[in-house]
Parts: structure tokens; sequence; C-alpha cells
């Protein structure tokens, strides 16, 4: 005999939960850990990447270089503000503790168990009403109605053509960005259908832009370093709802 349940998101009240992703100057990356344990993240990772400023941009602020830490972690969207608040605060200490955050919505979590862990439902698990419930769903809607005004865009090229990349943007307006090394496989199947050979050793340029420029940001580098190029590079670019750690300008600290 069938048995029937009731989707957990059909009477509990579900909390949006955003991937934060903040860039910092090595040896800074323990105090931004901290602050993401303080509002309840439950997963921090933390990566090595290089700034792509010029090396006068660093001897100028009377730093060594542009290498960075680059934490991502998931973070309730209602405990954010308060972490925007004092990342905003930290970044403002001295030239050393600069950096740049943003927060890119989660639209699914595989499973109840995991989004109870990433949300810290230990402390907070109310169950509601239908009504209430479409009233929720209401105001999201609302809320997630406003236009954004930064993206942050993804090429993931073979080594050594990151730099291409960057040319690329920044002639469609990004100002820097950030690179991140890595590994990738590829599926045989597809590489022998397209004809390419995807290289193992792999770069990831991370540009935080403003939405009006993607784009023309995202055609360029496709353009110079795309899948039919030697950097066979992927490109794609994800919402970002809020940004802290920007100048007045709009420049990314790097």
């Amino acid at each position: 005999m069938a048995e029937f349940f009731t989707p957990y998101e059909e009477n509990h009240e579900l909390i949006r939960l955003g991937l934060t992703v903040t860039v910092v100057s090595q040896g800074q990356a323990p105090a931004i850990e901290e602050r993401l344990k303080k509002h309840e993240c439950a997963i921090v990772v933390r990566t090595h990447g290089r700034g792509t400023s010029p090396s006068e941009f660093y001897e100028a602020l009377g730093i060594d270089d542009g290498q960075k830490h680059i934490l991502f972690g998931i973070l309730r969207k209602d405990q954010w503000w308060g972490l925007r608040h004092e990342l905003e605060e930290r970044f403002r200490v001295s030239v050393y503790a600069r950096g740049v955050s943003f927060f890119v919505p989660i639209n699914a979590i595989a499973g109840v168990s995991i989004y109870k862990m990433l949300a810290n439902k230990q402390t907070y698990d109310r169950i509601v009403k239908k009504k209430d419930r479409k009233e929720a769903l209401a105001m999201n809607t609302v809320t997630n109605a406003v236009k954004r005004e930064y993206v942050c865009v993804f090429a993931i090229v073979n080594n050594g053509y990151s730099d291409l990349v960057m040319n690329a943007a920044r002639a469609g307006g990004a100002r820097g960005g950030t690179i991140i090394k890595g590994r990738g496989t590829g599926n045989k199947d597809i590489e022998k259908f397209f004809g390419v050979v995807i290289t193992p050793e792999k770069e990831i340029a991370m540009i935080l832009i403003p939405a009006e420029l993607s784009d023309t940001v995202m055609s360029n580098i496709n353009k110079e370093a795309g899948i039919d190029s030697k950097g066979q590079g992927i490109v794609f670019a994800m919402p970002v709802d809020d940004v802290v750690g920007l100048a007045d300008n709009g420049e990314a600290a790097k």
C-alpha cells in the first residue's frame, strides 16, 4: 500500500540560503572565518587565488603581491545582513584588511537533512499553516523581483589563459577579478562528439561586474578565449543579491 506524506516545505517555514563568496588578502582569512561562524555559517571552504591588478597597484598600497584567499560559505539570508555590516567595518580597518564579499542565492538543496544542517534548524523550525506559507511565498516573489545590480562571471579556461580572459573582460568594462587554480576532468563521449580535448590544468577567473556589463564582458571573453580557442573557455554568470567591499567607483577590492 502506497504511503503518502506531506513535503517538508508544505508545512514548515523555509529560510532562503545563499553562497557567500569573500575575497581577501592572505592573512585575513581567519578573521573572516570567525565572522562567518559567528553568523551560523555551517560550512566554510577556503582556497587560494591571485588578484589581477597590475603590480603597481599593490606596491602603492604597500602590499607585496596579489595573493588572495577565497572563502566560500553557505549562509541564511537573514544572517547575511549582520555579517555584511561586520565585513564592511572590517574592510575599512586598513589597506591590508580590504576585501569584497557577495551573496548568491541558492535555488535548491538536495534533501531535508542537508537543508536543516545548512539552515541551523536545531534552533529554528517553525511549522506554518498553508495560508501563512502562501503569504510568505508572495513576499519572497516580491523580494526576488528586485533588479540585481551585480553578477559574477565565471570563466573556466586552460592553464595560462586567464590573462587573456581578463584583458577581454577589461575591454568590456570590468575592473578586475580573481584567478583560482583548479583541475578539471572531461567527459570522453562529449570530447569525442565536439572534437575537443579537455586538459586537466585549469584556471577559474571570477569577475564581479555591474549587471549591465555582463553581455559585453561575456561576449568578449567568449570571442578571445571561448571553447573554440586554445583557452577552451567555458563562461557563465550567476546573479548576485548583495555586495559589500566595493569602492565608490564600483571597483571590487582585488
